[in-house]
């Protein structure tokens, strides 16, 4: 019997400016808008980009911290699992 996986890497570059906020019991909770571009070549051998957006949330003391380093443009490495 095989064990499911819920596990994703991404190497992209901030969208925006990261937004800190603070839950009533004081959990800090930052957001990130993370753009990953894919380049490929297409039928004609042209070389094409296709950019995706990911919404990001780092909790605790880590998005605390992460929220005074980050800034616009910064490329990161995300590691985590996805929830929707």
């Amino acid at each position: 019997m095989s064990k499911d996986l819920n596990k994703v890497q991404l190497t992209g570059r901030l969208g925006a400016d990261p937004e800190l906020r603070m839950t009533q019991g004081g959990q800090g909770i930052l957001k990130l808008r993370l753009a990953t571009t894919e380049t490929y070549l297409d039928r004609n051998n042209t070389r094409q980009e296709r950019t995706e957006w990911h919404q990001v949330t780092v909790w605790g003391k880590r998005g605390e911290a992460l929220s005074r380093i980050l800034t616009k443009g910064d490329r990161i490495f995300v590691e985590g699992s996805i929830r929707t």
